[in-house]
């Protein structure tokens, strides 16, 4: 029998939930599904939210359906306790690298770095588990390339995909010094304190032992400390590392303050295997394939196993967006018309390079404002705050550079240099 405190805490939850979803609406990680309902698994909706329910027990008029993750919701009923309070080290220290590790944050999560650098990922304030829910892909096995993810629905350009915190954050420097029985010994300790499920995940991932799946699964990040140069990480996101690698990728990803959030770079379709890139995508085609070799596996993607006329064709074009950018980059003379930054954006449209588009449509703004060219210049740097925030985040410095740009080239500090540098 429940009690009647149960219930109150029950209803109380409900009412919680309701009363947020009321004053803000769907939280972004929603799916409303609009024009989509042919695409979706039957009742995928009401039989896992609860806002309709909410909505039915206060007497609220909600939008329907709306699917609220369950992180989502234990995050707004349920407040954890402070991460912060339940770290773990420094502990196993070697030469002034030690082992940290908190059971709570993240669902569970080991570092392997110095204590000053521990103390910074411990400020950071970590998201875990969010993203697109329900989820917009599936996981399955793909023909030559082993686990991968695929779309479930379509997925509309900038849409979040997956949001994780990290399960291991390991220091390169460290690991690089320090004698191979050291080091293992490091990642048993390390492993040992992750909670089952985190380190079953991280298990799975491919590799031979955990120094393998270290190096092939784990994407690099950089720490800035007071007063010292920055220190290289590697941190693994074992749900991160179930996309493929695509020379010509449609899933774009950040990491800030060792979270990663993955982005889809341009509209996917349903049935679309979603792929990030494991290397350069700027790199001719042969120094693409080799590189992929060192991750086990020959690239499979379309670009790469398609027409030697296209693989001949897509080389040209990276050769002449490399020109370009350098070209672009020359202020001491001028090799550039108004219209070299739009060719180089071009290039880049054409080629499929949809996760650096951003860095192209600032090119192009920054080198039409030299020229002058107010109204081009606006153009393109409407379009680079666009693609900016969906690579680095709406918030970034450089979204917001563009944003100013396109507000007032003329007061910009580019303003007419080339323009005055060529009379």
């Amino acid at each position: 029998m429940i009690s009647n405190n149960s219930n109150h805490r029950v209803l109380a939850m409900l009412i919680a939930l309701a009363t947020y979803t009321f004053a803000f609406g769907a939280p972004e990680s929603a799916h409303m599904f609009e024009g989509q309902d042919d695409e979706q698994p039957d009742a995928v909706c009401g039989r896992d939210c609860i806002t309709g329910i909410t909505a039915g027990i206060v007497g609220l008029n909600l939008r329907t359906p709306v699917c609220a993750s369950p992180e989502f919701i234990r995050k707004i009923v349920l407040p954890p306790p402070p991460p912060s309070a339940q770290w773990s080290g420094p502990e196993n220290c070697v030469n002034g690298t030690c082992i940290f590790s908190n059971v709570v944050q993240n669902g569970g999560i080991s570092l392997i770095t110095s204590p000053q650098h521990a103390d910074i990922i411990k400020s950071y304030d970590i998201d875990a588990d969010g993203g697109a829910y329900p989820p917009p892909f599936y996981t399955e096995q793909i023909e030559g390339k082993g686990i991968g993810l695929r779309a479930n629905r379509s997925i509309v350009k900038g849409e979040v995909l997956m949001t994780r915190g990290a399960t291991l954050i390991a220091q390169t420097e460290a690991l690089i010094e320090w004698e191979v029985a050291v080091r293992d010994t490091m990642y048993d300790a390390a492993m040992a304190r992750l909670p089952k499920g985190r380190r079953d995940a991280f298990l799975a991932q491919m590799g031979r032992d955990v120094h393998d799946k270290i190096n092939k699964n784990s994407f690099q990040f950089f720490i800035h400390g007071a007063g010292e140069e920055r220190a290289r990480h590697l941190a693994a996101y074992p749900d991160i590392a179930k996309f493929n690698h695509d020379c010509r990728p449609n899933v774009h990803y950040r990491i800030t303050d060792a979270t990663i959030t993955t982005i889809a770079a341009r509209d996917i379709q349903r049935g679309e295997e979603l792929a990030i890139s494991y290397t350069d995508i700027f790199l001719p085609s042969k120094q693409r394939k080799e590189r992929i070799q060192n991750w086990g596996f020959e690239c499979a993607c379309a670009l790469c196993q398609g027409p030697k006329n296209e693989t001949i064709a897509s080389d040209k074009r990276l050769r002449r967006i490399e020109k370009l950018k350098a070209d672009l980059n020359n202020f001491k003379e001028i090799k550039v018309t108004a219209e070299t930054g739009a060719e180089y954006a071009t290039l880049h449209e054409e080629e499929g390079l949809h996760a650096h588009l951003g860095s192209a449509y600032t090119r192009a703004a920054l080198n039409f404002a030299l020229f002058g060219d107010e109204e081009r210049s606006r153009e393109y740097a409407w379009r680079a705050a666009e693609e900016l925030s969906i690579e680095k985040g709406p918030e970034s410095g450089d979204a917001q550079a563009m944003r100013e740009l396109a507000e007032n080239p003329r007061a910009h500090w580019t303003w007419g240099k080339r323009r005055t540098l060529k009379k």
